[in-house]
């Protein structure tokens, strides 16, 4: 039965409103009382371990916790859960699903599952909770007891309707008060588990916290039901009626076949009264567990608390009538026995918890682990046997369970939260861990055994079989695995139930082998159980281990883990007849003997491994005194060659060391092996074979007779001698020999041992051996060493990728070559792009091959080869390297289109730095006065007013006219007699006429000042549109310039009027009558790219060449 020290809320009504149950607790017991309900949700399966052990499970989807267990007499066990909800329960094939309708607020209802004494579940019990045939109830299981025939009672409290078994007077248990109180009640099922009748108790509720309550059962020996428990208010107990004010302990009796009430007492007192556990006893009465805050009477029995809690044992007999009481407490303390048995000597066994210390029935138990530990006591009826143990951890510590076999040994058990120790026993925790300690009948600590993995894991119950197999129940979560059984719950606590024989769990010696096991020295510890003789005895509580005849202290000096059950003999007249010849106790013919005769010889290297010797056992051993050689045969009187050199004794130089030296003196140390002694060997710990230089049999590696101390190339068998100590030998005969032999060098080309500055292989030249002899060129220079044209070149070449060079050339590829010579078979003083020591006729570092002016020093490239060099510092430097020309006059290698010997204007070289002015003709090339007409004046239409600007072009070009009409105007030089304009302001005429005079009337009408008048504004409006005709925009020079850098092509005996973006430099081309002039022509929006380009069209150009030239002023020009 679980042990629960809560108290219920005495309002049920709240507590259906809470939605939640409130469990009874025991009033300040604890701190943290110990309510499971809220524990991590957790669960668990079945299985069965060795024979005599059984761990089963069952497992549901909510929590299950085992809180009751009882022995059947047919050696199964039935397992009580108090309360469960909304889940279904799988124990093995068998499934149970839950029937309140209170489940949905979190209250459920009991249920038992019972279980063969194999593991196996066999089946559920339980009542019927819902409403279908009546209002629907909750319940509480508080106990379970078991009947002679195997009938099984349970108690509890509930609230609502529940049937046991069909419906009938005898089954339903009703109490639908208004208060929702709650009320105990009592059920017998058959040993099938058929419901055979239940009844309840009935409290008159007023409001005040009225309530009964079932807790504890037992079964008499005429099969009468014992009940227990609490209550207060009026209390109907089945027609008897008791009234209390406070809460109170009751006891009643029953009749175990009908149910029927035979009597019922109650007893308390002031405070609060409560009963955690009964047991018969043998005159057929029990004994009460009950705990006090304040006073507690029965009958005429009074015990007033010391402490904040006490315990009280009341002692009932079987008509109800108090036999006494035992009060247990001390001041300020918590004391409380919750779990109690009377055996059949009428010795009371009980468990329970408290601080402080406390002494009862001939026993003293003091709390030393902290908080509230646990006791378990035992009050004999000859106080001489009473006992008790105290346990616990640095927690609030109790036992939820107590069971004592029928020889008087103690089980008790419950969970931990910390280490837990009883006696000399400890054990940790891995989380909430159950456990389980066995006592012996005089209190003794004989194990503790945790049950649990790594989760929460609880013992709740226990109970006793007929067999003294113990029983336990409780819940666990996730896995765990106990005696070789792993369980593991489906996902919350499920119920678990362990059955053992807990004889079988005694380790006296505490070996960790059962004495049931069995263990072969139960009283001396010996974990691995060695037996080398393989009797009943192990090898540590065994005299002779291997039964060899000699007793391990004589002493046996192979006892055990080796050869057994033989007999130690000695034969001194056939010592290799013998078994054991030095009498030690290892077997001879086996590897537990490797030294048969004990003179510290093994025998495998023993040349006497019988020596003789007088018993009992062999003295003599071999030393380096008595036994030179280490053979195992004693020099005095067995070996004839003490010092085991292979020379007899009677031969040997050295009888007493071994040598084995055969030149000098024999049987003789020879350190080194040479076969030499020490005394002749010139080098006697060095293996040697010289016969030079007056040493004898030292070292020489090249076997020329030299040591290798004084052989200055001991690896060189032709060598012995090397002054400069440079690896190459001076001595006649040495290969190769040293060309240099006073100064050491690494060459070994051109000749052996002598400098080599740059490592290439080849001497640095000397007097008498120059480039001439083979000496390096290029001393300096690892990657050279020839020069074939003795230009300062080398021949060698670092460049892979020059496939086509010559075969005949001399020199080598050479990786990183330095100073290549790009022509090694002649010489040269080139060096610029790359190419060193080609022909440079110029001396300007350029090959001559590459050089565009081979002859002139200042000039080596013609990019665009026109015979001007790009070096514009140099000689007849090319203004433009990149375009081919032909200018020669206002600079040089220049595009000049008319070949005149000045070159083409453009952006950068305009007619202002001295460009051509008349790209197209050849016969001009300047314009002083910019009126389109050349300065020279035997050139093509001459300018013959060169310093003015003028556009006549008909008497003469270049010069002033005022009225457009292509005849100049008269100056001092050029008269009217010389074809100037006679009418300078008149357009339409330039020749003078004489006047004539007209004497008509018509004359008179046309010199009447009427025309006159006419006259004048005819003239007047003429002029206007001859000037309007003839003005053309004005704009700097330079802006037209830069716009149309290129003149256009000319054409002779054209007039064209001045108009925007016109080129100043083109000739005057007529395309029109003034009339046609006097119209303006279209606007056309500017694109000066454009109008380059097609200015360079109308030149001549070709459209590829006037492109390349556009490009160049305007980039982004596309054509």
């Amino acid at each position: 039965m679980r042990t629960r020290l809560n108290a219920l809320l005495p309002i049920f009504l709240i507590a259906i409103m809470l939605g939640s149950v409130a469990v009874p607790q025991l009033p300040n017991v604890s701190d943290e009382p110990v309510e499971l309900e809220e524990e991590p949700v957790l669960f668990e399966t079945a299985g069965r371990s060795v024979p005599a052990t059984i761990l089963a499970a069952g497992s549901g989807q909510a929590n299950e916790d085992g809180e009751h267990i009882a022995a059947l007499p047919n050696g199964g066990w039935v397992v009580g859960v108090s309360e469960w909800t909304n889940s279904t329960l799988t124990y093995g094939t068998h499934t149970l699903s839950p029937s309140s309708p209170y489940n949905s607020i979190g209250f459920g209802e009991f249920y038992l599952a019972k279980m063969d004494d194999k593991g196996a579940w066999t089946g559920f019990i339980s009542a019927d909770h819902s409403a279908t045939t009546g209002a629907g109830g909750l319940s509480i299981m508080t106990d379970v007891a078991i009947g002679m025939g195997g009938e099984i009672f349970v108690s509890g409290y509930f609230y609502g309707e529940i049937f046991f078994g069909p419906p009938g007077p005898n089954t339903l248990i009703s109490n639908l008060n208004s208060g929702y109180h709650l009320e105990g009640f009592i059920a017998k099922a058959d040993p099938f588990g058929n419901w055979m009748w239940a009844k309840s108790f009935s409290t008159l509720v007023n409001g005040t916290g009225e309530f009964s309550r079932a807790t504890s059962l037992s079964v008499d020996m005429m099969g009468d039901l014992l009940v227990s428990g609490t209550f207060s208010g009026e209390t109907d107990f089945g027609g008897i009626s008791i009234n209390v004010t406070s809460q109170d302990v009751f006891v009643a009796k029953y009749d175990g076949n009908q149910g029927s009430l035979r009597w019922v007492i109650n007893g308390g007192g002031i405070g609060t009264d409560q009963i955690y556990d009964m047991s018969l006893t043998p005159s057929g009465g029990v004994k009460l567990a009950t705990t006090t805050d304040g006073v507690s009477q029965w009958g005429t029995n009074t015990y007033i608390a010391l402490g904040q809690v006490d315990a009280v044992i009341v002692e009932i007999d079987s008509n109800g009538g108090v036999v006494g009481t035992t009060g247990i407490g001390t001041s300020s303390q918590i004391t409380a026995v919750l779990k109690l048995h009377v055996d059949g000597g009428g010795d009371t066994y009980m468990a329970g918890t408290f601080d402080g210390t406390i002494t009862s029935g001939g026993w003293t138990a003091t709390s030393s682990y902290g908080g509230n530990d646990i006791f378990v006591a035992k009050s004999a009826a000859n106080q001489a046997n009473s006992w008790a143990l105290v346990s616990g951890t640095s927690a609030f510590d109790e036992p939820q369970g107590l069971a004592v076999t029928s020889t008087g040994a103690v089980v008790f058990g419950g969970y931990l939260t910390a280490t837990f120790t009883a006696g000399s026993k400890s054990i940790s925790n891995s989380n909430h861990d159950g456990f389980v300690v066995g006592l012996s009948n005089a209190g003794a600590v004989n194990w503790i055994e945790k049950i649990g993995g790594s989760q929460y894991d609880y013992v709740f119950a226990m109970n006793v079989n007929n067999s003294d197999y113990v029983g336990a129940t409780g819940s666990f979560s996730g896995s765990m695995t106990h005696k070789g059984v792993s369980v593991t719950s489906g996902g919350a606590r499920d119920v678990f139930a362990w059955v053992f024989d807990p004889a079988g769990l005694i380790d006296t010696d505490g070996d960790g082998v059962l004495d049931a096991a069995p263990d072969n020295c139960p009283t001396v510890p010996n974990s691995n159980q060695a037996n080398t003789d393989g009797d009943a005895e192990g090898d540590a509580c065994d005299d002779d281990d291997d039964n060899d005849g000699l007793t391990d202290n004589f002493p046996d000096n192979c006892p055990r883990n080796g050869e057994f059950n033989w007999t130690s003999s000695r034969d001194f007249n056939d010592p290799a007849s013998s078994t054991d010849w030095d009498n030690d106790g290892c077997k001879d013919d086996s590897s537990e003997d490797t030294d048969d005769d004990n003179d510290g010889v093994l025998d495998v290297d023993d040349a006497c491994p019988r020596t003789s010797y007088s018993p009992p056992r062999p003295s003599w051993v071999s030393d380096s005194t008595t036994d030179i050689d280490g053979d195992g045969c004693r020099d005095s009187d067995e070996d004839t060659d003490d010092d085991g050199d292979g020379f007899e004794d009677a031969a040997d130089d050295c009888p007493t060391i071994v040598g084995n030296s055969t030149l000098g003196t024999e049987g003789c140390l020879d350190t080194d092996g040479d076969m030499w002694s020490d005394t002749s060997d010139d080098c006697p710990t060095e293996y040697g074979n010289s016969t030079e230089g007056g040493l004898n049999a030292c070292p020489d590696m090249d076997g020329d007779g030299w040591a290798d101390s004084i052989d200055d190339l001991p690896m060189d068998p032709t060598v012995w001698s090397d002054t400069d100590d440079d690896g190459y030998g001076d001595n006649l005969g040495s290969t190769p020999a040293d060309a240099c032999p006073d100064t050491p060098g690494t060459s070994t080309i051109d000749r052996y041992g002598c400098v080599d500055a740059d490592g290439d292989g080849y001497s640095t030249p000397t007097q008498g051996w120059g480039v001439d002899s083979g000496a390096d060129a290029f001393p300096s220079d690892a990657t050279q060493w020839g020069d074939f044209d003795e230009d300062g070149f080398g021949d060698n070449y670092g460049n892979a990728s020059w496939i086509d060079r010559p075969e005949n050339w001399v020199g080598t590829y050479m990786d990183g070559a330095q100073d290549q010579d790009a022509c090694p078979m002649q010489p040269g003083t080139s060096w610029q792009n790359g190419i060193l020591g080609c022909p440079d006729s110029d001396g300007d570092g350029w090959w001559d091959v590459q050089d565009a002016f081979p002859s002139e020093a200042s000039q080596w490239s013609d990019v665009d080869g026109d015979g001007y060099g790009d070096n514009e510092s140099g000689a007849n430097a090319d203004a433009c390297p990149n375009i081919a020309g032909n200018s020669t006059v206002d600079r040089l290698g220049c595009i000049d289109t008319d070949g005149d010997g000045r070159s083409d204007p453009e952006l950068s070289w305009t007619v202002v730095n001295g460009g051509d002015e008349f790209r197209l003709e050849p016969t001009q090339w300047f314009d002083s006065d910019a009126d389109g007409y050349g300065d020279e004046i035997d050139g093509f239409e001459g300018d013959q007013c060169p310093d003015v600007y003028g556009l006549s072009f008909n008497d003469r070009f270049g010069c002033p006219d005022t009225d457009r009409d292509g005849w100049s105007d008269p100056d001092a030089n050029w008269t009217i007699d010389d074809g100037a304009d006679a009418y300078i302001n008149d357009p339409l005429t330039h020749i003078y006429v004489e006047p004539v005079v007209v004497e008509s009337e018509e004359e008179n009408f046309f010199t009447s000042p009427l025309m006159l008048a006419v006259y004048g504004i005819a003239v007047l409006v003429l002029g206007g549109l001859a000037f309007v005709m003839t003005r053309g925009p004005k704009e700097p020079e330079m802006k037209q310039f830069a716009q149309v850098p290129m003149q256009q092509p000319m054409m002779q005996q054209q007039v064209t009027m001045p108009v925007a973006q016109a080129n100043p430099y083109q000739q005057p081309v007529q395309t029109q009558t003034y009339a046609q002039a006097a119209a303006p022509p279209p606007v056309v929006q500017p694109d000066p790219a454009m109008d380059y380009y097609n200015g360079l069209l109308s030149q001549g150009y070709t459209p590829e060449q006037a492109s390349m030239y556009t490009k160049q002023y305007f980039p982004q020009f596309n054509g």
